[in-house]
């Protein structure tokens, strides 16, 4: 497992003392925002992330924009907007070397069942503007409120193979959804989806909002998941809203658990 930590989440926008971080703590990246880059590309220059890579060894990958973005909104302008700010982000992350990009799947915001075709319709060929990326895509799983579409791990499936992509496969908001509908979300996401999942958001929480805190400090049951992280070869990113601290507590209760210390 390659770790790594999102900048962004733990309000780190200086790229700089971001590098550094990753670098003091012996990771492999660091998740950079395309929402970022679209509202102040100054903090994300693509040379200047180039370079940071090449002097400390540090990759990168890319969480593409969902900030008032909707894959699978009705609304055909909408939606245009949010097809080209996701090719948009998917050039940055070429452009800056990444190893995947994270997409977020879009919402349903009217709750009726004639509707559910014309949002999966719409999905579709969002995502159909999309396959064929050179950077490969990773759809998140997102069912931690209402209005999230895709609501299993069975549908989350069909649309990623369906559109040749992959997964990031997020702990936190998967524990949100089996806390709340009573399931075994967790299981049921790494058993469904299997190998399509190369990326991971590790974080905690208490099973009833997406708290984004330090690892360990919830109540997920990272024990369980021990042999899973141990055997994962891709990479896993540290969403940890703590700052500098949480992701250094993060980054050693990880550690620590597949030591066999947590």
């Amino acid at each position: 497992m390659r770790l790594g930590f999102s900048p962004t989440t733990a309000m780190m926008l200086d790229v700089d003392a971001s590098f550094a971080l990753a670098d003091e703590l012996g990771l492999a990246f660091v998740e950079l925002s395309a929402d970022v880059f679209e509202i102040a590309p100054f903090l994300q220059q693509v040379d200047h992330v180039r370079a940071l890579t090449r002097s400390t060894g540090v990759a990168t990958t890319v969480h593409l924009s969902y900030v008032d973005l909707n894959l699978a909104s009705l609304s055909p302008a909408a939606r245009t907007t949010a097809v080209e700010r996701s090719l948009r982000g998917l050039e940055y992350a070429h452009d800056v070397g990444a190893s995947c990009g994270v997409l977020h799947t879009g919402f349903k915001y009217l709750h009726h069942a004639q509707v559910d075709p014309l949002v999966d319709e719409a999905l579709r060929a969002s995502l159909a503007t999309l396959e064929g990326s050179a950077v490969p895509i990773v759809l998140e799983n997102l069912v931690i409120g209402p209005d999230d579409f895709l609501r299993s791990a069975k549908v989350l499936r069909e649309v990623t193979q369906r559109h040749g992509m992959k997964n990031c496969f997020d702990v936190g908001h998967a524990y949100v959804e089996a806390t709340r509908e009573g399931t075994d979300a967790i299981r049921d996401y790494l058993d469904t989806l299997g190998d399509d999942v190369i990326h991971l958001h590790l974080h905690d929480n208490h099973g009833q909002r997406d708290e984004h805190l330090p690892a360990g400090s919830g109540t997920i049951d990272y024990a369980a998941l021990r042999s899973f992280l141990a055997a994962f070869k891709g990479t896993a990113c540290l969403e940890i809203a703590g700052g500098p601290d949480g992701v250094r507590s993060s980054v050693a209760f990880v550690r620590g658990l597949l030591d066999g210390d947590a």
